[in-house]
């Protein structure tokens, strides 16, 4: 993606009210096992005053007789203590750090929703204390957190190889002054996902246009009903179809101005598929792992194929408690083109971020754990999941990490063929538009667009919906909007 703009001096500030999260009760985790920061007793407080008390009476008493000066000691450096916050996918990966750097750096791993800081930050910022060190969260925080004065500027804390690892899959967190302010844990690229067993079963080839994948839909829906193309509730809508189709509902042109043009044909004619789809009956306004969608098409293997991103295979499409797609019937395909189009662009849903506060006393302590999380063969390869999967689910945006999880992906023979060909296509083909925002565009798709969306069925009137309401998200806050 192209380098974010976001002049420190310009961008307009957030109001941190307009953002709606839920958030996870905090557990922590100590690799040393120390437990939150609880007080010694008032004996063990008695005790340590007697201690130093009776030290210095005998370090003067021998400086009298000895006749001589005591030279200060230079004090032992304090054990580096960093407070980590992470996701449920994440966590199993920071427990390991945490274990890992135990005799050198003191790790508080806690679980928290994504965007739980951009929630916080505000009171942590007012009461001068609460910043964890660094945090896993969405990849538009970059720019929330940089307006509130808490995404430090990286490049110091890590070597310039490690720089040119991330080079091609970090440049969303890339500042108009060339500073790293996050650090991208992977990629999100949307791909077709394929049931190769179904698709071969209804005489189905795998569609190299979205003409096609609306043809086989509207086929399917006739002929095959009760199988589905998949979910478009929550980011779905917008990750797999409005993105890719380059709808300018989210376009920050400058630091100062966004383009939220809900009727450009590049947005009508993913609503319209959509809308024809849904009267099909083979497209769902829920979300892939909403209690509706997992019984009637997930769990009995009705999904035929679906555009999801790239962690949908090791996340939603494979594991017990999702889908639980038996083995040797999925693979990734390239994304569909549109029509009028040179290039097959791909949308991203989610493809996560870490940040460090400028107010961590360590910041290259906390800058080594994302280093570990996106290039380390112990996460991303061997890391045990509490599923029983191992690695990192998700395509890293590490050059190191990214070749450890291909060399995994590639031999698993859970899948009908190596769905990492279609995956490294699409990362080089997001669309390049996107970019962060200083309002939560992601809750405003997930609220605004959704809701309507399953209210009316009717995906332009769901787009217009949020239009108006992120519009007015973005005039609070200073943005210039074009609306053509």
């Amino acid at each position: 993606m192209e380098a974010l703009r976001l002049k420190k001096s310009k961008t307009p500030k957030r109001i941190l009210g307009n953002t709606i999260r839920n958030s996870i009760p905090t557990h922590s985790i100590s690799a040393t096992g120390s437990i939150g920061n609880k007080e010694p007793s008032p004996d063990l407080q008695r005790g340590n005053t007697l201690k130093k008390k009776y030290s210095l009476i005998a370090i003067a008493a021998a400086t009298a007789i000895a006749g001589t000066t005591i030279m200060a000691m230079p004090a032992q450096a304090a054990k580096p203590s960093i407070t980590i916050w992470v996701d449920a996918p994440r966590l199993p990966g920071a427990k390991l750090y945490a274990q890992i750097m135990k005799k050198t750096v003191d790790v508080k791993v806690e679980l928290h929703a994504q965007g739980d800081l951009v929630q916080k930050v505000a009171l942590f910022n007012r009461v001068k204390k609460g910043w964890p060190d660094v945090v896993f969260g969405p990849p538009n925080d970059v720019s929330v957190l940089r307006d509130a004065d808490n995404a430090l500027a990286l490049n110091k804390y890590a070597p310039a190889s490690f720089w040119k690892d991330m080079e091609a899959g970090n440049k969303w967190c890339l500042g108009e002054d060339k500073q790293y302010y996050c650090v991208k844990n992977d990629l999100a690229q949307t791909v077709l996902w394929v049931n190769t067993k179904l698709m071969k079963d209804f005489g189905y080839t795998v569609p190299k246009t979205m003409a096609d994948f609306e043809k086989i839909g509207i086929d399917l829906g006739k002929n095959h009903p009760g199988y589905s193309l998949g979910a478009v509730g929550t980011q779905g809508a917008y990750s797999s179809w409005l993105w890719p189709s380059q709808c300018p509902v989210n376009q920050a042109t400058s630091a100062t101005a966004v383009k939220i043009a809900p009727k450009s044909p590049k947005c009508t004619r993913a609503t319209t598929m959509i809308n024809n789809l849904l009267k099909a009956g083979v497209l769902s306004t829920s979300a892939p792992w909403d209690a509706d969608f997992l019984e009637t098409y997930g769990k009995p293997n009705k999904v035929v194929m679906t555009i999801g991103p790239s962690w949908f295979g090791e996340f939603v499409i494979r594991p017990a408690g999702s889908w639980a797609v038996p083995a040797g019937q999925i693979t990734a395909a390239p994304m569909p083109m549109w029509a009028g189009e040179t290039v097959n662009y791909s949308g991203e849903w989610g493809g996560g971020i870490y940040t460090v506060s400028p107010h961590s006393k360590f910041p290259k302590e906390a800058l080594a754990f994302a280093i570990f999380m996106v290039s380390d063969k112990r996460n991303v390869v061997d890391v045990a999941n509490p599923d029983g999967s191992k690695g990192a689910p998700t395509f890293p945006a590490s050059a190191k990490g990214n070749a450890l999880w291909k060399a995994k992906v590639s031999a698993d023979k859970y899948y009908a063929a190596d769905p990492y060909p279609a995956m490294l296509d699409a990362s080089k083909k997001i669309f390049a538009g996107e970019k962060p925002v200083s309002y939560d565009s992601n809750s405003a798709m997930e609220g605004q667009f959704s809701n309507e969306l399953k209210k009316s069925k009717d995906a332009q009137a769901a787009l217009e919906a949020f239009a108006v309401y992120a519009t007015n998200l973005a005039k609070q806050l200073g943005y210039k909007v074009s609306t053509s």
